[in-house]
C-alpha cells in the first residue's frame, strides 16, 4: 500500500519545476492540486506568481488544469481567471476527474504529471492513474482538522520511505 502513496519526485515548490523537468520526462500536461500546493488554503485567489508560472508553461507548451478535492465554489471562485479546465469535490483518489481533465487536455496517462501536498489523495490518486506523481511540500501551515490528522501518517511514511525518495532541485539535477 505505502508505495502507492509515495511520489515519484518531490519539490519544495512548484516553481522549481522548469521546462527542463517536463521536456526530460516527456510530459506534456500537469494536474495541480490548490490548496497547500499553489497557495495556502486561506488564499482566495491566485497571487501573481501562479499567473506568471501558467504564462511559463503556456510559453513551454505544457497543457495544465486544476483538480481539487475542496468545494466547487472554492474552486470556481480561484480557477475562474485562469482560464484552464479545472474540477472541484473531485475526490481523489477517485479517477473519474483525472480522466475527465486528461480527456479535455488531449494528453496520454504518461504525458501528464500530478502535482499536490497530500499523499493519500494526490500522489495515490496520480499513481492510480499511472501519471508522473510529484509531491510539493505543503505551501501553508494553517489546514483543516482533518489534514492535519492526516499529515502525521504522511509524515511517518515518508520518514519510513526517505531513501526511495528522490527530489528535483532545479536545472535538470535529481538527489
Amino acid at each position: 500500500m505505502q508505495n502507492k502513496l509515495l511520489p515519484d519526485i518531490t519539490v519544495k515548490n512548484v516553481h522549481i519545476l522548469d521546462e527542463k523537468f517536463y521536456k526530460d520526462r516527456g510530459i506534456k500536461a500537469v494536474i495541480f492540486d490548490i490548496d497547500n500546493t499553489l497557495v495556502a488554503h486561506t488564499e482566495p485567489t491566485p497571487p501573481k506568481d501562479v499567473f506568471d508560472y501558467f504564462e511559463l508553461l503556456n510559453k513551454w507548451g505544457i497543457k495544465f488544469s486544476v483538480v481539487s478535492n475542496n468545494t466547487v465554489e472554492r474552486v470556481d471562485s480561484f480557477c475562474k481567471d485562469l482560464g484552464v479546465p479545472y474540477y472541484g469535490k473531485a475526490l481523489k483518489p477517485r479517477k473519474k476527474y483525472l480522466k475527465k481533465v486528461i480527456n479535455e487536455m488531449g494528453v496520454q496517462k504518461s504525458e501528464t504529471a500530478l502535482v499536490g501536498d497530500q499523499l493519500f489523495t494526490d500522489m495515490w490518486g496520480a499513481n492510480r492513474m499511472k501519471f508522473l506523481s510529484v509531491l510539493v511540500t505543503a505551501v501553508g501551515e494553517d489546514e483543516t482538522s482533518f489534514v492535519s490528522f492526516k499529515r502525521k501518517f504522511e509524515k511517518r511514511i515518508l520518514e519510513k520511505n526517505e531513501h526511495k525518495l528522490k527530489e528535483y532541485k532545479g536545472d535538470g539535477v535529481v538527489e
